[in-house]
């Protein structure tokens, strides 16, 4: 998800976490499990459990009035999700990509 999402904390403690039992989603999933017999953890290759999930854009409904702003990813998205020399996603491709916009402006 790269959305931002901005919330104000009247909403949030107001109308959020008074509903906040209703937002969960079950989600069938493998899950990784000790087994005592051979002192190892195991992962399973089929689904052996739920965790129940909530996502940030759950709240939406919730609201009485929000914005969506479409923009280009190009301009406005830079993630870092990776260690610094990483050819993608990384501290050093998003100084580069904020440096190009620097200069475009």
């Amino acid at each position: 998800n790269i959305c931002n999402h901005y919330y104000t904390l009247d909403f949030l403690q107001d109308v959020v976490l008074p509903n906040i039992d209703n937002m969960y989603h079950i989600a069938h999933k493998k899950i990784p499990c000790y087994d005592a017999g051979s002192d190892k953890t195991i992962k399973p290759t089929e689904n052996n459990g739920i965790k129940l999930e909530s996502f940030i854009f759950d709240v939406f409904p919730l609201s009485k009035s929000m914005v969506v702003l479409d923009v280009l990813r190009e301009e406005e998205f830079a993630p870092v999700k990776n260690a610094p020399g990483s050819k993608s996603d990384s501290p050093d491709t998003a100084r580069v990509f904020l440096s190009d916009q620097a200069k475009k402006w």
